[in-house]
């Protein structure tokens, strides 16, 4: 089976509609959607919640345009997997910005992956030796306009259905297998499950939750659309478990070769989005949910 790796209604008073493209002629085959200004947009605000420090906001302020160097990328998949790939990278903020529309078929389970639309696969920061290739489309957006919406829609939220809270935390609770219960004290299962979950972007298929009782962290991801009914109906949903308790380093040089820790920072990005901006799901023991 291949495996499976691994928010928001747009404000229209912000978001005109077009295409901003370069003054040079764009690659051929860029898909539109990806040149988009909406989509942009929305692959900066994903930043902003979950990447962006103060300094690089600073370190923008004073620059007029703000510069997205989009490309396309040709890895070898099977003759059967139609899915394409694309890079953006963000010379101002020193960001690589993966981005992934699935269409595949799992043969095994007779599913076909496809996504809606271009999905974020992998971010990552680069250094100064690294050398952007000569065929990016730039396309030029306004920074004080951009930054100016990433201000005003900061607390925009949206949430998952309740169908689709009914297959996570199915899918949650089946993770709690005796591995991970044997490093969370009993008492925490005890109790009343209480959970914070973080808002959904549209630019990602991947869904964070903060378990309370235990301190920890959750993602779940999936290749198949998150908000597509067809993930509820099989098991394709993956997840990654942090201890936000005991699995907190300053610098991953402290943990080196072990991607099971995550840094004060991540830790800190990921509850503010999960308990600040997030929902709070209570999960009472005789099975009956609240939400508060």
């Amino acid at each position: 089976m291949k495996k499976i790796i691994c928010f928001l209604v747009f404000t229209a008073f912000l978001l005109p509609v077009g295409i901003l493209f370069a003054q040079d002629k764009p690659q051929a085959d860029i898909p539109k959607e990806i040149l988009e200004k909406p989509f942009l947009y929305e692959v900066a605000k994903y930043l902003y919640r979950w990447y962006l420090d103060e300094i690089d906001i600073e370190n923008i302020f004073a620059k007029e345009n703000f510069t997205f160097k989009i490309h396309k990328l040709n890895p070898k998949l099977d003759p059967d997997d139609k899915s394409q790939y694309v890079e953006i990278l963000i010379p101002d903020l020193k960001l690589c910005v993966t981005l992934k529309k699935s269409d595949y078929m799992i043969e095994e389970l007779n599913v076909e992956v496809k996504s809606k639309g271009f999905k974020i696969n992998n971010v990552s920061r680069y250094d100064k030796e690294f050398v952007i290739p000569a065929d990016c489309t730039d396309v030029n957006i306004n920074q004080k306009e951009m930054r100016d919406y990433l201000f005003k829609t900061r607390k925009n939220t949206e949430f998952p259905s309740p169908e689709l809270y009914a297959r996570i935390k199915a899918a949650f609770r089946k993770e709690f297998d005796e591995e991970v219960r044997k490093k969370v004290p009993e008492a925490a299962f005890k109790k009343d499950w209480v959970t914070f979950a973080a808002p959904l972007s549209p630019v990602s298929n991947e869904f964070w939750a903060f378990w309370e009782n235990g301190k920890l962290l959750v993602r779940c991801s999936s290749d198949i659309e998150l908000t597509d009914p067809a993930v509820w109906e099989h098991e394709n949903l993956s997840f990654k478990i942090y201890d936000a308790y005991n699995q907190m380093v300053v610098s991953l040089g402290e943990a080196e070769g072990d991607n099971s820790f995550m840094t004060r920072d991540q830790i800190g990005r990921a509850l503010y989005n999960c308990v600040v901006l997030g929902e709070r799901i209570i999960v009472r023991q005789n099975a009956e949910e609240e939400k508060k």
